[in-house]
């Protein structure tokens, strides 16, 4: 019987990969992916690798809460947390990816950023189990005659000798200067996936793979004419649309005027709300707004179907006139919270309580803006600014602690319901033990290699050492993190990096005290004097004056600034020890 020219089927990734070898195909765009879809792509399997009971680490206090001092206050009831309805099957499913079936390899008509992001995750845990040949984890990169799995035709060979070589991804790279675009690509999502997985053992490093090769699914569609597969791409990439959050809630919401008297007229008070708050925020604003109302109503880790979620929570705990109110009345409230978040986002100083906002929108996680939304709600004026200057200090100190986002967002959300059933409390609630605190040391005095993570925790310290008025530089988007002693030095560094190893310049590179944010990125691999000069004319940037007042650059200093920088900011964030 002929075979279909079209077929389809459901494997997990592991399955997919062991499958064969693959290679893009020629009308396949180069690998492009940086590190926010990437650290987007990793960061979701780490939640469910979580939340689907996989992970053996047992930590619990990432930076506990003390639920004392509770004391009814009805100023906004919300509805208990409904766990039950993110309760799946314990998959992960990924899509799909269209393959056509050459010789000798498959080649890759839909999918190669995500095949090309799970081989560099594979490669980085192979690396660090040090797995020997032979591991499961080899078999998912090099075939069983020894050819590597996923091919990919490109100057110096940067996948193989960067990625795929076994042993590669725990060592620094060098700087190449004709490195390309998907060389730097390849290399970055290294970083990101070594930065997320650091500090892991190895029995949870194993966990881990064993979870995303097992249950990570995704369906393979394998075209045999190499024309229809062309057509499958054209169409793939270029007729899709993404459905949005808005478009999953606002007829559903509609159609809760069914339930009150006068529906017609309830029905276009409710679009009326709707549009005005779209047209208010603006489509990225508004898409921010729904997740930021998703996680005060339901305090739960947010999947990318949550606003299915959030329906089926508005309709299990508000009913009939309490769905209209909400729809309408609850829905004003929570837009003039999140305004209230923006107040001074354009504002060439940020002051006061706007200052510690200014600070938490540097965070890597979003949850924090559902608590400081409900803080704005449920607080008298005279106690705002307290209030939220415990929430700036502790949410930072939370994203050094919490190991990923779904445990950012567990402590956040007990804390809103914590709030939301009562008072504030000491310190905001939040309890930083010792083992958190010496997490945060870790954080602030080792090498940074994540991207992400580098560009909050120093843009952080710099925005800290501004008190209440903090500048725009900081977080605006033409800002860069600047390396003193910089990532391509060539020969202008010849007297720092005297009698050092290479491993240990790349080191030094990397380390808060190397580091500080400028409104532009203009001195890339300059020399000291050069750059000297140039911090000196930054009169605003704090870090770059202070760098400038040095004679010169070297390898103590940076060591004795990054001392300085955590000191400062441990200061600044004033946690406490908790004893218990």
């Amino acid at each position: 019987m002929a075979q279909d020219v079209i077929s389809s089927r459901t494997v997990s990734i592991g399955e997919l990969l062991r499958s064969g070898s693959f290679e893009p195909a020629k009308v396949q765009r180069d690998y492009c992916w940086g590190d926010k879809q990437q650290g987007a792509l990793l960061e979701e399997l780490i939640a469910l690798f979580a939340q689907f009971g996989f992970d053996p680490d047992s930590e619990s206090a990432v930076g506990a809460l003390n639920a004392s001092g509770i004391s009814a206050d009805p100023t906004l009831e919300l509805a208990p947390r409904s766990p039950d309805l993110e309760k799946t099957a314990p998959y992960c499913f990924l899509g799909a990816v269209i393959l056509y079936p050459a010789n000798p390899h498959f080649g890759i008509y839909d999918g190669l950023q995500r095949l090309t992001t799970f081989t560099v995750l594979f490669a980085v845990l192979r690396d660090l189990l040090k797995a020997k040949k032979g591991d499961d984890l080899h078999s998912l990169l090099v075939t069983d005659d020894g050819h590597f799995r996923l091919n990919m035709p490109m100057k110096n060979e940067t996948l193989v000798h960067d990625v795929l070589t076994s042993g590669r991804t725990a060592k620094p790279y060098k700087q190449l200067e004709d490195i390309t675009e998907a060389g730097e690509c390849l290399r970055d999502c290294v970083d990101v996936a070594r930065g997320l997985l650091s500090g892991w053992t190895a029995e949870r490093l194993q966990a881990f793979a064993t979870f995303v090769s097992g249950s990570v699914l995704i369906t393979v569609t394998t075209i045999r004419d190499v024309r229809i597969a062309t057509k499958a791409f054209v169409d793939t990439n270029i007729a899709g649309v993404r459905l949005k959050p808005e478009e999953m809630l606002k007829g559903q919401l509609i159609d809760m005027a069914a339930a009150v008297p006068n529906t017609e007229k309830a029905a276009d008070r409710i679009l009326w709300v709707w549009r005005h708050i779209h047209d208010d925020l603006g489509k990225e604003g508004f898409d921010e707004f729904l997740r930021a109302v998703d996680f005060i109503e339901r305090r739960e880790y947010q999947s990318p179907d949550f606003p299915i979620l959030l329906m089926d929570h508005i309709r299990q705990n508000y009913t009939g006139a309490e769905g209209y109110a909400w729809a309408t009345e609850r829905l004003m409230l929570y837009r003039s919270a999140f305004r209230w978040l923006f107040e001074q986002a354009d504002a060439d100083v940020a002051v006061g309580v706007h200052a510690n906002l200014r600070r938490l929108q540097l965070l890597k996680y979003n949850q924090w803006r559902a608590l400081a939304m409900l803080v704005w709600i449920r607080s008298h004026p005279r106690d705002l600014a307290k209030r939220m200057d415990i929430v700036d200090r502790s949410c930072f100190a939370l994203s050094l602690t919490a190991s990923d986002q779904r445990r950012f967002a567990d402590v956040i959300g007990r804390k809103i319901d914590i709030f939301a059933r009562g008072d504030f409390g000491q310190q905001g609630g939040f309890v930083f033990k010792m083992q958190q605190h010496t997490k945060i040391r870790k954080a602030l005095t080792s090498p940074m290699q994540d991207s992400a993570k580098r560009s909050t925790i120093v843009r952080y310290a710099e925005a800290a050492a501004h008190g209440d008025r903090v500048p725009l530089y900081i977080l605006a988007e033409t800002s860069s993190v600047e390396h003193v002693y910089p990532r391509n030095p060539g020969n202008h560094w010849k007297e720092f990096e005297a009698g050092r190893e290479f491993s240990e310049l790349v080191m030094l590179r990397e380390m808060l005290g190397n580091l500080c944010v400028l409104p532009h990125d203009e001195l890339g691999n300059a020399g000291w004097e050069e750059k000297k000069k140039e911090y000196q004319r930054l009169k605003v940037c704090k870090f770059a004056t202070e760098i400038a007042k040095q004679k010169t650059w070297t390898p103590d200093m940076i060591h004795a600034r990054t001392q300085k920088l955590y000191e400062a900011t441990m200061k600044f964030l004033d946690l406490g020890v908790d004893a218990d």
